[in-house]
């Protein structure tokens, strides 16, 4: 029962009549009546289900092609955004810059309200660029009364920019944000025990939302294997334990043996897995995940039977990207390898990163590593694809420590970025169908697209462990591991 607000039709507004004399009640019952309005909040929730859905397929697909999940929103809408974009890294494993929040006011305004900042949807649209969003990304709206300034701005201009679009409201959406096309998630919960105070019933809709979002759109993208979060960073003790803990429950080994895994997979719990239920080291286990897009069980399932693991034999998906998009990556490989080794020194200075651990490769072997592979398999076999019409690929062993390792960082940048423009000129040379010319790569047919998509994934895999490197000592056996 309500009772809307003179001119105001905003649901989050109305008066709710059955908590109209809440102020003289004591405190149980008050406790009670906060609780029966929040049994509310499950059913409405449900109701979005085919949204709520067709987000996560949306966001997951975004994903793939190497975009963004961007909250925008302002007040508790803003914060409950920006509070699930920070879980994910260390939940799932994922870059920072993978999913992010927008809030009006900016950080400031996470601990001290900033209200005034929510009413200009130039605000929003100037944080839309800002973040240098395009047509990769998925922007998404929160607005729990559904007419928030900054919000709209903000979809507004990532609309322009090409972006995908959601909007969630615990309101009816206003006409401008349903003429721009996004997903609308509307869970529309009712009027609040204190009318207006949306951080109440809207907010717990909001969270429960978000919450499912990302960790669709994770397990969509290959980051949950069972129903465990396989792709977390060992960067500290608990989460050293509870990797620990996981390899221990899906390898059924014990902790000590558990942790020898982890530390031969530097530290990468997904990488153990795949080590142990393929029974390769890790070079090849992560060479399995990247032709899977790192979905743990279809790379178990695939060569749990042993072979030499290429990169083909997998189907094309939608959202993979396009020539020029391929090209760029391939050709943006180097300065993000520069930048990854520029993050960690920035980090270890910081003293918020450990040493690479015994047996690890230190930053120069990795790219020493990917300058060796570029200069005696990449750019021939690009070529050869160039010049014959079915080319047989011969299998590529690394040398390891990788030659040359003890170059200074910066002048194997310089020459892995010269090997690998001489790859990309051949696969202009070979002319628009180049990509789609197939080679013979062990017992299967590989298009050029495949191999050079592998590639992307395999530049990226050696970006991240120049970033993410784990202490041995995080690895030592603990008291507690005697109850695992």
């Amino acid at each position: 029962m309500t009772d809307p607000r003179p001119g105001d039709p905003r649901l989050t507004e109305a008066v709710n009549q059955r908590t109209i004399g809440i102020d003289c009640a004591d405190a149980p019952t008050i406790v009670a009546t906060i609780q029966a309005e929040d049994r509310a909040v499950p059913s409405a929730v449900a109701s979005q289900l085919a949204a709520i859905a067709e987000t996560v397929e949306e966001v997951a697909g975004r994903f793939r092609r190497g975009g963004r999940l961007i909250y925008a929103g302002a007040g508790t809408s803003g914060r409950l955004g920006v509070l699930d974009a920070s879980e994910c890294p260390p939940t799932f494993g994922t870059d920072p810059e993978q999913v992010v929040g927008i809030i009006a006011g900016g950080p400031d305004a996470l601990v001290r309200s900033s209200e005034g900042a929510e009413d200009e949807p130039t605000g929003g649209a100037r944080a839309i660029a800002a973040a240098d969003v395009g047509p990769d990304d998925f922007v998404l709206g929160i607005a729990t009364s559904g007419t928030t300034p900054f919000v709209h701005g903000a979809l507004e201009e990532a609309g322009r920019r090409g972006a995908g679009l959601g909007f969630l409201s615990c309101s009816a959406p206003p006409d401008p944000v349903v003429r721009l096309g996004a997903i609308l998630i509307t869970p529309l919960v009712g009027p609040e025990v204190i009318a207006g105070s949306t951080r109440l019933k809207a907010g717990t809709a909001t969270k429960l939302i978000l919450n499912t979002i990302t960790t669709g759109a994770m397990i969509r993208s290959g980051r949950v294997y069972r129903n465990l979060m396989v792709d977390l960073r060992a960067r500290s003790a608990k989460l050293v334990d509870r990797g620990v803990r996981i390899v221990v429950e899906v390898c059924e080994i014990d902790a000590e043996a558990a942790r020898r895994l982890l530390l031969a997979a530097g530290g990468a719990v997904k990488t153990a897995l795949a080590m142990h239920a393929l029974r390769v080291d890790r070079g090849f286990a992560e060479r399995a995940l990247d032709t899977v897009d790192g979905f743990l069980r279809v790379a178990i399932d695939r060569y749990g039977g042993g072979g030499f693991l290429h990169y083909a034999g997998y189907p094309e998906r939608p959202g993979w990207p396009d020539r020029e998009r391929l090209i760029a990556d391939l050709l943006a490989a180097p300065e993000r390898l520069r930048q990854a080794e520029e993050t960690g020194r920035a980090a270890d200075a910081a003293g918020e990163r450990v040493p690479v651990s015994p047996g690890g490769w230190s930053p120069g072997e990795h790219l020493a590593h990917l300058l060796q592979f570029e200069v005696e398999a990449v750019t021939p076999r690009v070529e050869s694809a160039s010049s014959s019409e079915t080319p047989v690929w011969e299998d590529w062993l690394a040398t390891d420590p990788p030659p040359d390792s003890e170059a200074p960082f910066d002048e194997l940048t310089r020459r892995f970025a010269e090997a690998r423009g001489r790859t990309v000129t051949a696969l202009r040379e070979a002319g628009a169908d180049g990509l789609d010319r197939t080679a013979r790569l062990g017992s299967e047919n590989v298009t050029l697209y495949q191999f050079l998509r592998g590639i992307r994934q395999h530049d990226e895999a050696h970006a991240r462990r120049i970033e993410q490197r784990v202490h041995p000592d995080l690895l030592r056996p603990r008291a507690t591991d005697r109850a695992l």
